[in-house]
């Protein structure tokens, strides 16, 4: 080769060089101006338990709406927030199908969900198997942090923290001696019915009688007569709203409500089992619930932006949102290990109340959270 050959060649690979140095930096500068933490989100979008998944959404919208216009400081760097979220349809192998995507196809550091118990049975573990800390919107079962998982957290009361709190009121209110119950046959359904048996049990009201149904059932016309045969003196339900809705309904329809006291589980304490319903059908009936009432400019920005009513799926996810990201700020850190250990030192005041993990009794980074419960009353929410 000849030497101005080589000066050339030279020059040409120098240029090149310094190109891809350029573009290289180029890559680090839009990566710099656009830093993002992907989160996941697992839940019910289809099937019976959709307005779970439908109301954490957009509790989740609201929540992210907000703390990307501030952004979130890690390490004195600002990030956004981006979720990818995965539709459970409350069924175990769904969630846990989502939950593996998230993990090693999004590579998320962090997660939400689920809402369905049986569906955090599943994911829990896996929080474990692949270190990624994850936040339950709602489940409720006791065996969803009791005895626990490391990398899991739940910030609401689960059925046996719940039932004690509010057997009394319960008793209060009705004077109950014989109780019936009639629960979908899940680990949610199952752990609502053997946590109230155990504490009016406790309290001197005797099982008048006990009835499962599969979830999306829709004609409870033979439980209610064996409801009535049975002749409690009040009747606690657990299902989806929907569910709800034909239970109270068809008990309205054969008489069985004008003697009986219904006590729904949370979900029956929204609006939803009013527009399913009707009001006439859930005039005078009762409900446990997670929220009492909010701040009214929050209830405004939901009907705002949704034009939905509020609902305790809503307030649950929007905290638990802004708990996660806390954690993360917290640990100064995008290390998933780090995160879960900030989790552990939350002491956070959200929509839901005081919102700390905990190890009691059994349980694992479980909150503490004292629940409410309404009468249904020209269809509006009474608290009592």
């Amino acid at each position: 080769m000849r030497k101005g050959t080589r000066v050339l060649a030279l020059a040409a690979a120098l240029l090149l060089l310094a190109s891809l140095a350029l573009w290289a930096g180029g890559k680090q500068e839009a990566a710099a101006a656009g830093k993002v933490i992907k989160l996941g989100y697992i839940a019910p979008f289809t099937g019976s338990a959709a307005e779970f998944g439908t109301n954490g959404w957009r509790g989740i919208q609201l929540a992210l709406e907000e703390v990307n216009a501030r952004g979130v400081n890690v390490g004195g760097e600002t990030y956004q927030v981006e979720i990818v979220r995965y539709d459970s349809k409350c069924e175990p192998t769904e969630a846990v199908a989502s939950m593996r995507k998230v993990a090693l196809e999004d590579k998320v550091i962090g997660f939400l969900g689920d809402h369905c118990s049986s569906c955090c049975r599943g994911i829990a573990p896996l929080a474990d198997e692949y270190k990624i800390p994850g936040i339950t919107i709602e489940c409720a079962a006791d065996n969803v942090t009791k005895p626990g998982h490391e990398y899991f957290f739940r910030m609401r009361p689960s059925m046996g923290l719940m039932a004690p709190l509010v057997t009394p009121k319960i008793l209060q209110l009705t004077g109950a001696k014989k109780v019936g119950y009639l629960g979908v046959n899940d680990d949610y359904g199952r752990s609502f019915v053997d946590s109230f048996k155990d504490s009016f049990g406790k309290a001197g009201a005797s099982t008048a009688v006990e009835i499962y149904f599969e979830r999306g059932n829709t004609d409870f016309m033979s439980f209610l007569n064996q409801i009535r045969q049975a002749s409690p003196d009040i009747v606690l339900y657990v299902g989806t709203a929907s569910e709800g809705a034909m239970i109270v309904k068809q008990a309205q329809e054969i008489g069985v409500s004008r003697n009986v006291k219904f006590i729904g589980s949370e979900e029956m304490g929204e609006m939803e089992l009013v527009s399913l319903a009707g009001p006439e059908a859930v005039e005078g009936t009762y409900s446990v619930a997670l929220w009492g009432d909010v701040a009214s400019d929050f209830e405004k920005k939901v009907q705002d932006k949704f034009k939905a009513p509020m609902h305790y799926a809503i307030i649950f996810a929007y905290d638990a949102l802004y708990v996660m990201v806390d954690a993360i700020e917290r640990a100064g850190s995008l290390d998933s290990t780090a995160i879960k250990d900030a989790l552990l030192k939350t002491d956070y005041q959200g929509l839901e109340g005081h919102i700390k993990f905990e190890t009691f009794d059994g349980y694992r980074n479980q909150g503490r959270y004292t629940p409410s419960f309404i009468k249904w009353e020209g269809g509006k929410r009474v608290a009592m």
